[in-house]
């Protein structure tokens, strides 16, 4: 069970290591300015090449999904990213239980954005886990944890995509263990989530808020790089979306927003509550990803021109 392209390395780990009879994902959701497009999930693309049947319930606690589960008497149901709460009557189904993958080091981190939640902290180490699922959220017994550094530098997209391959090894090493005949283990985690539960991106939180500090910023640009991507407004009233912001100079200073210096071949120097960061990637509204001194010379954004709004919801 999983939906987005962080899952298709497990999925693809599954079907080489077990006998895998079915993939559930979510439904084929619109795409497009007019939204008369259908598009499958990453998930469904791959199941299909991979001649895998596939199921998009809307609702999976629904009677006639649970029977068309209970009718593949599975031995397990790995879920990775599916976006969807499984129900105790589908927990109970397996032999060996449902098995999530999660891209934090529980109880770090448990809930929605993990691995932006990560980035936004500036933590400096992360990983990966397995674990059984219970009827909590990310609360169940740990099978498999991966440790691994995070850069400073490391945006959304680049964890995303290097944490989805560690995710498929640690499964890959759970199914090994489920396969061994032995016993697995089950490390309890505490009640409590280190860092609280961390809850789904809404489009307010997008928004830079240029009063906290530069770090406090930067994190927040990379952790949503580049997609979704933070936002921001351009002096005229224009959105921006931010991909790339890196540290400037220690000497500058000024009104948090404030353009306050170009810095050849990188981009505009822009004031934060403490501190001073580069705008190095940009997306003007109806305009593709351009880097931020080609902002500053198509004079989309001069010196002494203030940007955004003054504060940003609180994730």
């Amino acid at each position: 069970m999983g939906s987005p392209e962080f899952a298709v390395a497990s999925l693809e780990k599954v079907h080489q290591l077990t006998d895998l009879q079915a993939v559930y994902t979510q439904p084929d959701k619109p795409r497009g300015r007019r939204g008369k497009q259908l598009e499958p999930t990453a998930v469904k693309k791959k199941a299909l090449e991979l001649g895998l049947p596939v199921h998009e319930p809307k609702r999976i606690r629904d009677d006639e999904v649970i029977e068309q589960l209970r009718s593949y008497e599975p031995d397990a149901i790995f879920v990775v990213a599916y976006a969807k709460l499984i129900p105790k009557v589908i927990l109970d189904l397996p032999k060996f239980g449902c098995i999530n993958v999660h891209p934090s080091l529980l109880p770090r981190y448990r809930g929605a954005i993990p691995l932006q939640a990560s980035i936004f902290n500036g933590d400096t180490e992360t990983g990966v886990c397995t674990f059984f699922m219970d009827e909590g959220y990310d609360t169940g017994d740990i099978i498999v944890m991966r440790h691994t550094h995070l850069g400073e530098e490391e945006t959304f997209t680049q964890l995303s995509q290097r944490l989805a391959l560690v995710g498929a090894d640690v499964l890959g090493e759970t199914i090994e263990l489920l396969q061994s005949g032995e016993e697995v283990p089950r490390l309890k985690q505490p009640a409590e989530a280190e860092g609280g539960y961390t809850k789904p991106i809404k489009k307010e939180h997008l928004q830079v808020d240029w009063t906290r500090d530069s770090e406090s910023v930067r994190n927040h640009i990379r952790g949503l790089a580049e997609v979704p991507a933070a936002a921001s407004t351009l002096a005229n009233g224009d959105s921006l979306k931010i991909g790339l912001a890196t540290r400037a100079p220690e000497e500058f200073r000024g009104k948090p927003g404030e353009v306050l210096d170009i810095i050849k071949g990188r981009g505009p120097v822009v004031a934060c509550g403490t501190g001073a960061v580069v705008l190095e990637k940009v997306k003007p509204a109806g305009k593709g990803w351009m880097d931020g001194y080609s902002l500053w010379n198509g004079k989309r954004v001069e010196k002494g021109d203030l940007l955004g709004a003054p504060q940003r919801a609180s994730l």
